[in-house]
């Protein structure tokens, strides 16, 4: 099921990279009526990053910073994993307001072998992660109506919550406090978002978050987040929760979407 395990990596790979804000990934499945369509992937690295990359040492044997990030053969190699069938097009070099990034797009001939992971290149970041991966969203196509599989929670506990009740109640709202302003500093900027977008347009949907032609079926943009701090202590209960629970921790929190129903089902124009 699409949740915020994504929030628990970002801290952890952010913390061990040393990395500052402003990280940007936006997933977008474009789907065509006769059911063939694109897959764009797109993750931008903000200023201070690229600044803090930049001015790291060029000595004998460095590196290019970005030589892993510009290698095209790292996106054609990705191309099996959103399914059979599917196929690396093209990569674009991105740069704007002092960020660096690329967009890697794929094509598919048929979206019944598509399968994608929600906020997946965040997974890519944290290479230590030895954590359950989340299940892929699955699709099925056929006479102009797509229904989309979200699939279960991975079960899974989450220790500091535990810990947090153990420990003594006044050193943990320190703990949390200074986690907290942390965690300010760290996500800003950041935005993750991953929609559907019908390129003929949408007849009619029973998803949660449908606007015009697009659905999203993740967002967090934690700007708007941290401005909350009932949407951050919301993102931190979410991990291993039912559908049910969390569309309500989810319910009146800003910055957020997180599709939480089984299937959803959309028909084209």
């Amino acid at each position: 099921m699409i949740k915020c395990r994504t929030f628990l990596m970002l801290v952890g790979a952010l913390s061990l990279l040393c990395l500052p804000s402003c990280l940007e990934v936006e997933q977008v499945i474009t789907l065509k009526k006769d059911g063939s369509g694109a897959i764009s992937e797109e993750i931008v690295m903000g200023a201070a990053i690229v600044a803090m990359l930049e001015g790291l040492p060029a000595g004998a044997g460095a590196q290019n910073p970005f030589a892993d990030l510009y290698d095209p053969e790292k996106y054609k190699a990705k191309a099996s994993d959103f399914g059979k069938g599917v196929t690396y097009s093209r990569m674009e070099k991105i740069e704007r307001n002092g960020g660096k990034g690329v967009k890697a797009i794929y094509a598919f001939e048929d979206i019944n072998n598509v399968i994608l992971t929600p906020g997946s290149p965040m997974q890519e970041l944290d290479e230590e992660e030895k954590g359950p991966k989340d299940e892929p969203l699955n699709f099925s196509y056929a006479g102009g109506v797509l229904t989309v599989t979200i699939p279960e929670p991975v079960a899974e506990i989450l220790k500091s919550a535990e810990d947090a009740e153990k420990v003594d109640e006044g050193a943990a709202k320190v703990a949390n406090e200074v986690m907290e302003a942390m965690m300010v500093e760290m996500f800003k900027g950041m935005k993750i978002n991953t929609k559907l977008v019908a390129s003929t347009g949408i007849q009619k949907s029973d998803a949660t978050y449908l606007k015009d032609d697009t659905i999203t079926l993740l967002l967090m943009e934690f700007d708007e987040i941290m401005e909350n701090p009932k949407g951050l202590k919301a993102l931190q209960k979410l991990e291993g929760s039912k559908r049910g629970e969390i569309a309500a921790s989810l319910k009146g929190v800003k910055g957020v979407a997180i599709e939480t129903k089984k299937k959803i089902r959309v028909k084209l124009r």
